[in-house]
């Protein structure tokens, strides 16, 4: 199997536990918006996962790692694919790599 095959079965697996978020849908909105995302973009998201849609959050560390997860989404037919930047910081090791070392 190669990488792509297997990024695309993880990202099956995660669609279909995606599909039991419906009834948490109610809050969603204000969460979104408390997060810093755009009210209009808030409720357009709500309403595209009472119709069954699911929402979708990759965190990456590299512009590699962005790629990558784009490729792979759209690689199992998503839609609206984008990436959003966060506010840079200066530290000499990745969220990842940080983890690793903990769980060590």
């Amino acid at each position: 199997m190669t990488e792509l095959e297997k990024d695309k079965a993880k990202a099956t697996a995660a669609a279909g536990v995606g599909a039991g978020v419906g009834g948490a849908v109610g809050g969603l909105t204000g969460a979104l918006i408390g997060m810093g995302i755009p009210e209009y973009e808030a409720k357009r998201y709500e309403g595209r996962l009472q119709k069954g849609g699911i929402l979708l959050s990759v965190h990456c560390d590299t512009a590699e790692e962005i790629k990558r997860a784009k490729e792979v989404l759209k690689a199992t037919n998503a839609e609206d694919v984008s990436s959003t930047g966060e506010a840079t910081v200066d530290r000499k090791q990745t969220d990842r790599e940080a983890a690793a070392k903990a769980g060590r």
